[in-house]
């Protein structure tokens, strides 16, 4: 478990030759290209909305607390932050699904010598298509709930004081299942047994979450974050993950042969 985060800071360095390997072009250019656009809106929106949200929710304190409004604005301030980018965020995972799934396979392809089963024609990328939204929309309804809690909570004086703190790590944790469930989804383990195998390695699915976090804001940095984030989860699920679940696959082909 120690040495999990500097597994995980391994697999990014060893992401980014991959990234950018001949036949995986294709696949980074239109999520990058997604990428930019959405992040030019979120930039135009949170300056414009940034200001108003911060006040509105400054408004919520109670008189008898106006000694720490400085505090409470940097929460609400950090806060407002984290609502813009999340709503943001959904909306370019969502169109950068289907190509982030076959960049997934095309990089586990790679690592393992194993060929790729997918093919690029028309009644593929429309199936393929259809199960990225599917599997999207599994995300928003674990994330939304949670999502909500927290946002109730932050509002709670005193116990909003530790709302930023708990968001760091939500905010890691959705990066996590983000990004790591691409390689699961190909290798057709369900949603709720991804979430079940990303809880027995806590500390490794945070530490690359926290890492998307920090690249995230970096300019120009970030427009490669996530198809590097995709290339990095694969080779995590190809040393962490996939021998485990390869031996159930086994064990239940056995059982149903018998």
């Amino acid at each position: 478990m120690i040495l999990q985060p500097f597994q995980v800071i391994g697999a990014y360095f060893k992401a980014l030759p991959i990234l950018f390997s001949p036949g995986l072009r294709l696949f980074i250019l239109v999520p990058l290209l997604a990428n930019i656009g959405l992040m030019a809106l979120l930039y135009m929106v949170a300056f414009s909305y940034f200001g108003d949200l911060t006040n509105y929710l400054m408004g919520w304190l109670p008189d008898w607390l106006s000694f720490l409004s400085w505090l409470f604005y940097l929460g609400f301030s950090l806060l407002s932050g984290i609502v813009l980018f999340y709503a943001f965020s959904v909306g370019v995972n969502i169109l950068a699904a289907p190509f982030n799934g076959i960049l997934a396979e095309k990089v586990e392809a790679k690592l393992t010598g194993k060929a790729a089963d997918s093919e690029l024609n028309f009644r593929a990328i429309s199936l393929l298509i259809s199960q990225s939204l599917v599997r999207e929309l599994q995300k928003i309804l674990y994330f939304l709930p949670r999502f909500l809690l927290l946002f109730i909570l932050s509002m709670i004086p005193v116990v909003n004081i530790i709302a930023p703190l708990l968001w760091l790590f939500f905010g890691a944790w959705v990066l996590a299942i983000q990004y790591m469930d691409y390689a699961f989804d190909n290798n057709q383990v369900s949603f709720s047994e991804m979430r079940l195998g990303l809880r027995q390695k806590p500390v490794l699915c945070w530490s690359f979450g926290f890492i998307v976090m920090v690249l995230l804001p970096i300019p120009f940095v970030n427009f490669v974050v996530i198809p590097l984030a995709v290339v990095t989860s694969t080779i995590l699920w190809c040393d962490s993950f996939k021998a485990s679940y390869s031996k159930i696959d086994s064990l239940a082909q056995n059982l149903g042969n018998n």
